[in-house]
């Protein structure tokens, strides 16, 4: 071969190795840029809980209230397990949304008192608040350092502070040093919730079932709520309306609460079956999409609750053994539309038809919020007019 050939390979064979070396160092490169959020997440996460700025001196400011404003940009709390950062990123853009960041109040102001109540997610203490009575509602002890537990609760807290109506439970503002002392403060409500004093009624207080001018006033508060979540834009659906989340002032005025779980209600994304299940619509139950008249279903329960003062389907029993029939059981003859939530002899015929249409199978057939809301004001004057 000539001199000229020669060189010309062994340019060609060191440019093909310089080509090989650096597709090598590309690909080294990716795989480790690929395993470095899972090996950095612990303390970038870590970082995230404990980097957080202190409470401002001042209280809270004004912050928008209206139905196109904050809502506009919420963000759902679905996150993606299979990326380990997104957690951290949408609790980075849950953390600095107007509506958190507007209401946040100092810490140091709130005096945390007795536990009030604890579910499977929080707890609720009573406080004092500026010399306010207050409820201050925290996750679980260990579930504060859960990023995912985070989000979810941020996601509540916004939607908290974006909704003002009189029979919602008033929001006063956020409050923390770091994310593991995150707290929701909110009015304490004397009267505790519709449960528990339904459970008086029957135990205590041993009363007839039926309806009365502050059951059925109670009734027309919480379709007022539900009236005003259905009208914004976007719409909020409740998703875990029972008695448990109806609070009472000492007058017996209602209001609702917790929304852990609602959600604005888009046709792609309503699919989730949420919230309690005995309260339940079909639909949520069998996995289907669902709107509003989900929560019209769970409020026709409700009206089921004033009725009896028993919880749903309490004296639905086993036709062969006579025995008290298991949750599963029961859900599977809701859902198939073989059993519904009866009323008794003394509830009147027009709440009777009114609780009917709420749990009716169909959900286009049931009312809308604005509906029964109309109707329980036409019974609540009936009945003032009687006792007057």
């Amino acid at each position: 071969l000539s001199t000229g050939c020669i060189i010309a390979i062994a340019v060609s064979a060191l440019g093909l190795a310089l080509l090989l070396a650096m597709l090598i160092f590309h690909s080294y490169r990716q795989r480790r840029a690929c395993k470095l959020p899972s090996t950095l997440s612990g303390r970038r996460n870590a970082a995230a809980l404990e980097n957080i700025p202190s409470a401002n001196t001042g209280d809270s400011q004004p912050f928008d209230t209206s139905s196109t404003g904050l809502f506009s940009a919420f963000l759902t709390t679905n996150l993606d397990s299979s990326n380990p950062s997104s957690g951290l990123s949408q609790q980075t853009a849950l953390w600095e949304d107007a509506a958190i960041t507007t209401t946040r109040i100092p810490l140091e102001k709130l005096i945390q008192n007795k536990l009030v109540s604890s579910g499977g997610h929080g707890e609720v203490y009573r406080g004092l608040y500026r010399g306010e009575s207050v409820a201050i509602k925290m996750l679980l002890p260990e579930k504060r350092k859960d990023l995912n537990q985070i989000n979810v609760f941020l996601a509540e807290i916004k939607i908290m502070a974006s909704v003002e109506h009189p029979r919602i439970v008033r929001f006063i503002g956020v409050a923390w040093d770091s994310l593991t002392d995150l707290c929701a403060v909110s009015e304490f409500m004397e009267g505790g919730d519709l449960f528990s004093l339904l459970r008086r009624f029957e135990r205590v207080e041993h009363r007839s079932p039926g309806f009365d001018v502050d059951k059925a006033r109670i009734a027309l508060h919480v379709a007022h709520s539900l009236t005003y979540l259905h009208s914004l834009d976007p719409v909020i659906v409740h998703r875990d309306l029972k008695s448990m989340n109806i609070l009472l002032t000492s007058d017996l005025e209602a209001k609702i609460t917790d929304f852990g779980v609602s959600r604005k209600w888009t046709v792609d994304t309503m699919t989730a079956g949420v919230g309690t299940r005995l309260w339940m619509a079909p639909e949520v139950m069998l996995g289907k999409r669902y709107d509003t008249s989900a929560d019209i279903f769970s409020f026709g329960i409700v009206l089921s609750e004033l009725d009896s003062h028993l919880p749903p389907y309490a004296n639905v029993r086993d036709v062969e053994g006579g025995g008290k029939l298991g949750d599963t059981a029961l859900l599977e003859l809701v859902a198939t539309g073989l059993l519904r939530v009866e009323f008794s002899a003394n509830a009147p015929k027009a709440l009777v038809n009114l609780g009917h249409a709420c749990v009716d199978m169909d959900p286009k057939a049931r009312p809308t919020a604005g509906e029964v809301h109309y109707q329980l004001q036409r019974i609540l004057r009936r009945y003032q007019k009687y006792t007057i």
